[in-house]
């Protein structure tokens, strides 16, 4: 089947350099892809998105080249939603599937992550909240200049993810799913047990040690599981 290509797309408030250090770790049959979203990185002087569709698009404009052949999405918090939604408009718009989703520290997207609007708080509730995720690096929090930058990009990607309205469709993905979780995180196990419901495929919960942000420490692992099982579908047929 060749080399199969995997678009990595980040958390709230995140950028493509989070996935650098999956470089070194990753099999020489998979194209690691990161993909920069708007308003950081590379694109830092790209406005930010104003709604979870638009981002889906703009995600969707930059894939499209690269899906004639085998791919497959790994999405963090914000990010599992977005490779969820980016993979049923290519189903739609093109008529193909990823060969895997993994989908990382989220619900499935059936389940609002929260009533609240953590995205409208004042700047000190704002800031508590970032800090209680504890997965924003510690010179940002520390450095009111440099938060005063990123803030309108995490008020931006919680606004996106708050305001998401779960649209009912008459089709599923046919592609494998893999839940990846923090044992620490706060979600329930029927939110992750829904995301089975999306697939036709085959369908697996992985827990980690760690909160919300335990990608960060077991990011060896989690790259050894994606080698696996990417390569395992990549050798079939």
């Amino acid at each position: 089947m060749g080399q199969v290509t995997l678009f990595c797309l980040p958390h709230a408030g995140g950028s493509a350099s989070i996935f650098a250090k999956w470089k070194k770790e990753i099999d020489c049959s998979i194209k690691l892809h990161p993909i920069e979203l708007a308003g950081r990185g590379e694109r830092y002087n790209e406005e930010v998105y104003s709604s979870l569709d638009e981002a889906v698009e703009d995600i969707y404009s930059r894939v499209k080249p690269m899906i004639n052949s085998p791919f497959a999405f790994f999405g963090h918090s914000m990010g599992s939603l977005l490779v969820h939604e980016v993979s049923c408009k290519i189903k739609q718009s093109d008529g193909v599937d990823p060969l895997h989703l993994f989908v990382s520290g989220r619900n499935a997207p059936q389940f609002p992550t929260s009533n609240r609007h953590i995205h409208l708080l004042p700047e000190d509730d704002f800031k508590n909240e970032i800090i209680n995720l504890r997965g924003t690096p510690k010179e940002i929090l520390q450095n009111q200049e440099i938060f005063d930058f990123f803030k309108p990009i995490l008020k931006a990607d919680y606004k996106i993810v708050e305001e998401y309205q779960y649209p009912q469709r008459d089709y599923k993905l046919n592609c494998a799913i893999t839940v990846l979780n923090g044992k620490e995180d706060n979600i329930l196990s029927d939110e992750l047990i829904a995301w089975s419901l999306l697939t036709h495929g085959k369908f697996n919960i992985i827990h980690f040690e760690g909160g919300h942000f335990f990608i960060h420490d077991n990011f060896i692992e989690i790259v050894q599981l994606i080698n696996k099982e990417i390569g395992l579908q990549s050798g079939e047929g």
